[in-house]
């Protein structure tokens, strides 16, 4: 019985090769930290924006463990305590920072996942 060759991919138990996220290098994150440092984007706190105090934590909208890449489309700014908020998917919160999102963020977010993505990561449906 004269077959075809067992592929390797079966062999290993792979499948296709999946598409992998796009990492940023050291380089490319000081880039990104520098475009996008400035007021909290769910309450604007100007004491903590990131440049006076360094405070500012880099949150991905579509989240890495769901395939999110980290480009400036992805990162918004946020304050430590409105991070923990989003975190803990606080409604109130959540809003705020979805109404706040540019055009390319919004635009990326649902290209890289579909229009139900906030819906199904952070609870809330949103469309613009």
């Amino acid at each position: 019985m004269a077959g075809e060759p067992y592929p390797k991919s079966r062999q290993l138990a792979r499948g296709e090769r999946r598409y992998r996220r796009k990492v940023a290098s050291p380089k490319q994150w000081q880039a990104i930290i520098e475009e996008k440092t400035g007021p909290c984007r769910v309450c604007g706190s100007v004491a903590e924006n990131g440049r006076v105090f360094g405070l500012i934590e880099h949150h991905h909208i579509v989240a890495r463990a769901h395939g999110g890449d980290d480009v400036p489309e992805n990162i918004v700014p946020l304050c430590p305590d409105c991070h923990g908020e989003i975190t803990r998917r606080n409604l109130l919160t959540v809003s705020s920072l979805l109404a706040s999102l540019s055009d390319a963020e919004y635009s990326y977010a649902v290209t890289k996942m579909g229009e139900g993505y906030f819906e199904r990561a952070y609870g809330l449906r949103f469309e613009r």
